[in-house]
């Protein structure tokens, strides 16, 4: 008997099955009808059921973000240990033609009426888990607690990291919307000519907001604030392509003089090679961050005291910074989100 199968894979390069199977289908991103499948997927997950929220629901929702192969074929029984280890490798979450949404073990995700297995494991790739688990230990020993239920942060298997090159240009845009913020400040703001003339990649390279408020004639204060605070995103970044050595921990304002030097630099001398860090280290960052922002969050929803050892606004920028380098759910500078 054969069971047709619809597998969505997350991983950047999955392999492809090499298990005997029929009708095999396989597209990914390049496929422009690939993505209105998967917000019908999404679709499908969100209306089974009530329709409420949930942490599985959820856990699916960040799951089919981020598909990037989806894998269609049928298979008899006997192949299902080789397939398992196939799924396993690509990360796959599967469709059945009775409408559950299973994992490689075949344990129900979810089913049509939006019940599911509480005993079914979310797929992550082996390398996530084993980062969140080292970050939850590092936290216990600072005397700090997340909870074991918050997922783990995107693997190196399906992260896609921005090139050297724009994150270079998103921190000159970020360093002159912090000057400009400066200049607001002192009560002698500058001219946004100036600003163009003297760093044109980072004006360039300027989102949306960042223009709005650097041509603002009298920014709200909540604008200043927010693009002063900016800074610790654009150290962030600097630390991601070795402008910075270090990334301390999040405890400490970042030395503004130095960042503006470091892009000041780079903006004369652009012919200056530039390298990123390992991506082991960037997610290493962010699920560190992605923790610490749980940890701020639970304290200001519980009324409770942020640990002094943690600077909310610091890791505020650093989780954002973090997810805009991943492309967290695609998004352009001013649309990053940072849920925890």
């Amino acid at each position: 008997m054969s069971l047709l199968i619809n597998a969505y894979a997350t991983v950047t390069n999955p392999p492809m099955p090499d298990f005997p199977c029929q009708n095999l289908l396989h597209r990914n991103l390049d496929d422009a009808e690939l993505t209105a499948h998967l917000n019908g997927f999404l679709g499908y997950i969100f209306n089974a059921g009530d329709g409420k929220m949930n942490a599985r629901r959820y856990a699916l929702y960040r799951h089919i973000q981020r598909v990037k192969h989806h894998f269609s074929f049928a298979i008899d029984d006997d192949q299902f240990d080789q397939f398992n280890a196939w799924a396993k490798q690509a990360n796959v979450i599967i469709y059945l033609p009775d409408g559950t949404v299973r994992n490689a073990e075949m344990a129900i995700l979810q089913n049509p009426d939006g019940s599911f297995d509480p005993d079914a494991t979310m797929p992550y790739p082996s390398e996530a888990l084993q980062r969140k688990a080292k970050t939850e230990h590092y936290l216990n020993t600072l005397g700090l607690t997340s909870p074991t239920s918050l997922p783990p942060v995107v693997a190196e298997s399906e992260v896609i990291v921005r090139s050297a090159e724009e994150i270079a240009h998103r921190a000159l845009a970020l360093m002159i919307t912090g000057i400009q913020a400066q200049s607001f400040l002192e009560n002698a703001p500058l001219d946004p000519n100036v600003l163009q003339q003297r760093c044109p990649i980072g004006y360039a390279t300027l989102s949306d907001h960042e223009r709005a408020f650097i041509h603002s004639m009298q920014p709200t204060e909540q604008d200043l604030n927010n693009m002063s605070w900016r800074y610790e995103a654009l150290s962030t970044l600097e630390w991601a392509i070795n402008w910075q050595a270090q990334l301390p921990f999040a405890n400490q304002i970042c030395p503004v003089a130095d960042l503006i030097d470091q892009g000041m630099k780079y903006n004369q001398q652009q012919d200056q090679s530039l390298s990123l860090k390992p991506v082991s280290e960037l997610l290493d960052a962010l699920d560190l961050h992605f923790r610490l922002h749980w940890i701020i969050r639970d304290c200001e929803i519980n009324d409770k005291e942020i640990p002094a050892s943690i600077n909310s606004g610091v890791v505020h920028e650093r989780h954002y910074a973090l997810n805009w380098l991943t492309n967290f759910e695609n998004a352009a500078w001013d649309d990053v989100d940072t849920p925890t």
